[in-house]
């Protein structure tokens, strides 16, 4: 009989206790964010400045910082980057009971099925892009 290799991991939990602790605003706490996602666009990952930018993190109880993506494919890149991303945000906001919740919100509605659909949620969110169209003449492939 061989005897099996068996390794014993230790679980260290960090301690914050001597750590400082500060209060912060949801206004430094979206500046913060966006300093974060433009470094890491700026390091060529697109795809997390997207999933950090696509909505604004808000504050809960205790200092846990809730932000929502729109897919898993979002959700993944965060939670590689959650490690570097908190340890950022405490740094930044000198505050080590910080921590990070990411939820998936689909799109409400649906997905769009064409390009007029499209076009049109756009231009509900942001009218100034019917008033280039009609400025410039613009035709769109419907």
């Amino acid at each position: 009989m061989s005897k099996a290799n068996t390794k014993k991991v230790e679980v260290v939990e960090e301690n914050h206790e001597n750590r400082p602790t500060e209060s912060f605003t949801i206004d430094d706490l979206r500046m913060t964010w966006r300093k974060f996602a433009f470094k890491v666009k700026e390091e060529g990952m697109g795809t997390l400045y997207t999933a950090m930018i696509g909505n604004d993190p808000e504050i809960g109880e205790n200092y846990l910082i809730k932000h929502r993506v729109d897919n898993d494919v979002q959700m993944g890149f965060i939670k590689t980057h959650e490690t570097t991303l908190v340890g950022y945000m405490r740094k930044e906001l000198n505050n080590w009971s910080i921590q990070l919740k990411i939820t998936e919100e689909t799109v409400k509605g649906g997905k769009f099925f064409s390009s007029q659909d499209k076009f049109n949620d756009m231009a509900e969110r942001n009218p100034h892009l019917t008033t280039l169209r009609q400025k410039f003449n613009l035709d769109i492939d419907f």
